[in-house]
């Protein structure tokens, strides 16, 4: 048996497994209303002030669905980059046909280092919130969106590794997340919320990605295409354990707690924190340099019972990551720390 510490999928608690592990439900009776209604209700506590809509698919499909929804052919789009997932974020708004002007920082630096280079007329910025592959967290939203709507555009947000163990407060005018990292729950859900469906665009996009259809059919607690039923009912009881009896404070300081500890052990054997500021560390995914060999590293791991991940974008590599989402224990981590002291004294 191993233990999974990786940026999503994460590892669940028993109770969620047990609550996915039941027999998908017709989609167009009252049972699932009740379900589904409980659902997006719980979201909306997550998503102050927002719309939330639930499709099936991935963190990559509610990408692309905000993408299409909010932004047309044409539209000039600014997009900053710091790390893989918001190269993935300009090619998503790439194949809309908008066009897109990227900015690049170094690896382990926060967007928020250059925010003067988004005082830019356009007709949104899409970016990231928590970059996954740099474990890094650009947290300045709230700065940035003041900057776009003074400049009459839109803010788009990729969280899908983010929000609610990174928080957000409602300044931007989407916001796309999967059910399968910090909602603790399966993959198979992706999440789009947003402020106001009037900016959603009037352009053709496939009908199984058109927010309007969901806007319509969620009118009556349904979806307008079957929806991931077992996800939902795992997403129930996750979101029941995020918000009831955790509370949101404690469980975004659970996640700080976690990478305080990883961060501080780690950094005295030899790993070195690829987020460049701690105050940009992400509260998900720890990011570090390896002394030795990465592939080394998550190998010996493996083989006594973790599984973490390996480098991404410009430092694939050079580093490791290890994500703290999940039904993970400080135990576990001291473990994990004390596995790699042993690693590095036999190299």
């Amino acid at each position: 048996m191993v233990k999974y510490l990786t940026p999503g999928p994460v590892q669940l608690p028993q109770r969620i497994i047990e609550a996915y592990a039941k027999q998908p439900m017709f989609h167009r009776g009252k049972e699932f209303s009740e379900l589904y209604g409980d659902v997006v209700n719980q979201l909306s506590r997550v998503f102050r002030g927002y719309t939330v809509s639930i499709l099936p698919g991935t963190g990559t499909f509610a990408v692309d669905v905000m993408i299409y929804n909010f932004i047309k052919p044409g539209d000039e789009v600014l997009v900053p980059i710091n790390g893989e997932f918001g190269e993935r974020l300009a090619q998503s708004v790439e194949s809309r046909g908008a066009v897109v002007k990227r900015i690049y920082t170094e690896p382990g630096e926060s967007i928020c280092d250059h925010i003067d280079e988004l005082n830019v007329k356009v007709k949104a910025v899409a970016m990231v919130h928590n970059e996954t592959s740099m474990g890094v967290a650009n947290r300045c939203i709230s700065d940035i969106a003041k900057l776009i709507h003074d400049n009459g555009g839109v803010l788009l947000i990729d969280s899908v590794s983010g929000v609610p163990a990174e928080p957000l407060n409602n300044d931007a005018d989407a916001v796309a997340t999967a059910t399968h990292k910090a909602l603790l729950a399966p993959p198979g859900g992706s999440i789009v919320a947003f402020k106001d469906a009037g900016l959603i665009t009037n352009y053709p996009k496939p009908p199984s990605m058109d927010l309007g259809n969901y806007l319509k059919y969620s009118a009556r607690l349904e979806t307008p295409y079957t929806p991931p039923i077992n996800v939902l009912y795992a997403l129930r009881e996750s979101l029941r354990y995020i918000l009831d009896e955790v509370g949101l404070e404690k469980y975004v300081a659970m996640h700080d707690e976690r990478i305080r500890l990883l961060y501080d052990e780690l950094s005295n054997i030899g790993f070195k924190p690829v987020p460049i500021n701690p105050n940009d560390r992400s509260r998900t995914v720890t990011a570090f340099y390896s002394p030795i060999n990465p592939a080394k590293v998550t190998d010996y791991l493996r083989q006594n019972g973790y599984v973490i991940s390996g480098g991404m974008w410009r430092i694939r590599e050079r580093s490791i990551r290890i994500g703290v989402m999940g039904d993970v224990t400080l135990d576990d981590l001291r473990r994990v720390v004390t596995l790699l002291k042993a690693l590095i004294n036999k190299n």
